[in-house]
C-alpha cells in the first residue's frame, strides 16, 4: 500500500489523489499512526479518546496542510467548526 505521505511538491492533485487511500479504507490504528506521523506530539493513548469521525476530520486537515499552498489550494472548513472563536476574561 502506498504511504499517504509519499508525494512530493512536484505532484499534481491528480497524482496525489491516485496515490492516497481514502480514509474510510484505513483501520482505526492506521488513522492514528498517520496522525502521529504528521503531529509527532500526539500519542496513541490521547488520540484513542476521540471518535473515528473526529480523527478522520483531523487527519484530513493535517493532510491538507501538507500540500503546497497557492492559488488552487483550499480547505473547506466543516460546518460544525466555528470560523472565529472568542474568549472573554471573567473578572
Amino acid at each position: 500500500m502506498t504511504d499517504l505521505f509519499s508525494w512530493t511538491r512536484s505532484n499534481t492533485k491528480r497524482d496525489l489523489a491516485r496515490e492516497t487511500a481514502p480514509l474510510r479504507d484505513l483501520s482505526d490504528e492506521q488513522v492514528v499512526d498517520q496522525i502521529i506521523s504528521i503531529n509527532r506530539s500526539a500519542t496513541a493513548a490521547y488520540l484513542k479518546q476521540f471518535k473515528r469521525e473526529s480523527l478522520d476530520k483531523y487527519l484530513d486537515h493535517l493532510l491538507e496542510t501538507q500540500k503546497p499552498r497557492g492559488r488552487e489550494s483550499r480547505w473547506d472548513r466543516p460546518g460544525d467548526a466555528p470560523a472565529i472563536m472568542v474568549r472573554r476574561r471573567v473578572a
